[in-house]
């Protein structure tokens, strides 16, 4: 943890600019250690090596330091998910694209916490330019991955590869927590009665896309 004393007040746009991804860095171990609970705007300051007060000449509040984590989390997923994605291209081959889409999304736990908790947390206690910024930046890489999506299968209309790609994020925030349960939980559902009830993310997203692709596909037929 960086100590107060070693901070000066950044004046030069990369000093400010690596102010802002120290913080981003403290925001995002914490969230992986404790959750979004434990990612309170005091703890991020702490984990940052600055005083709360020093946090607000870089973002306006602990959500818009989220909202941003997720931003920089959906450009790595959907970056890797276009690679892959391109060696696809032209073949219709939607067993492969379903895979694609379940096996990237499960190595960002971190990007499913924070999609799940964008529209009760995050888009709270932010401005309106802040959220209008934050689906501008969306914008780009959503429209990135629905290209890659309906190269990979050109049967695919265009507003289903549009419904596939969201209610897939969508669902993956859903998924993620009820996958990875308290410990608590964890210990109840090895019990053999409770056996149903065990779900694994990666598995459980890859039927979702297979069966939304297969169900869309028969749609535009």
């Amino acid at each position: 943890m960086t100590t107060r004393t070693d901070w000066q007040r950044a004046r030069r746009p990369e000093e400010k600019e690596q102010r802002r991804e120290i913080i981003l860095s403290a925001a995002a171990k914490l969230l992986d250690q404790e959750g979004l609970d434990g990612t309170g705007l005091n703890a991020i300051a702490r984990q940052a090596g600055l005083s709360k007060p020093n946090i607000y000449r870089y973002f306006e509040s602990r959500e818009a330091i989220l909202i941003q984590l997720l931003l920089d989390d959906m450009d790595s997923w959907i970056s890797s998910l276009n690679r892959k994605l391109q060696r696809l291209e032209g073949t219709d081959d939607v067993d492969s694209v379903a895979k694609t889409f379940a096996a990237t999304i499960s190595k960002k736990p971190r990007l499913c916490i924070l999609i799940g908790a964008l529209a009760s947390v995050l888009e709270h206690n932010v401005s309106e330019d802040t959220i209008t910024e934050f689906k501008q930046k969306l914008l780009s890489p959503y429209n990135s991955i629905v290209a890659s999506v309906s190269n990979a299968i050109p049967a695919l209309t265009v507003e289903h590869t549009n419904s596939f790609v969201t209610l897939f994020v969508l669902t993956a925030s859903g998924a993620w927590p009820h996958c990875n349960p308290a410990p608590a939980v964890k210990n109840v559902l090895r019990r053999k009665e409770f056996a149903v009830f065990r779900l694994d993310f990666k598995e459980t997203m890859f039927e979702h896309a297979i069966t939304s692709l297969r169900g869309f596909l028969v749609s535009d037929a």
